[in-house]
């Protein structure tokens, strides 16, 4: 059973990491470059820790509440992507360009959630009764 959450949280990842690859790139390339802030393999990084944490996640939710999981699941998700992005717009950076920061990192924020909400009714089917 944990299969399917497992998988899930490997194509989330990856698919998140390319997406969010490609906007830094982008980023750095045509406005300004905070790669010494946050380089694009931190991204990743995160992106794959969350993945599996989320799966995990999941996971006890569908055990805890077979009826109402992915309701819960993705009001937490949303909460926590929400309050998540108060790190970017309260760090205090003594960086060159300190007040773009929170524009490029906030949008990586959402990729993540979006992704998984769109790709989570594939990967875990609930049983018809």
């Amino acid at each position: 059973m944990f299969k399917n959450h497992f998988i899930l949280s490997l194509v989330v990842a990856i698919i998140s990491s390319c997406i969010s690859g490609f906007y830094t790139f982008n980023y750095y390339k045509y406005m300004f470059d905070f790669s010494m802030v946050l380089p694009i393999w931190k991204i990743i990084a995160a992106y794959f820790s969350v993945s599996l944490i989320a799966a995990g996640l999941r996971f006890l939710f569908d055990l805890m509440f077979p009826k109402f999981s992915e309701l819960f699941f993705n009001i937490l998700l949303g909460f926590l992507t929400i309050i998540s992005i108060m790190h970017p717009i309260l760090m205090n950076g003594d960086f060159e360009m300190a007040e773009m920061y929170p524009g490029f990192a906030i949008p990586i924020y959402f990729i993540f959630t979006i992704i998984w909400l769109a790709l989570a009714p594939t990967f875990i089917k609930k049983p018809l009764k």
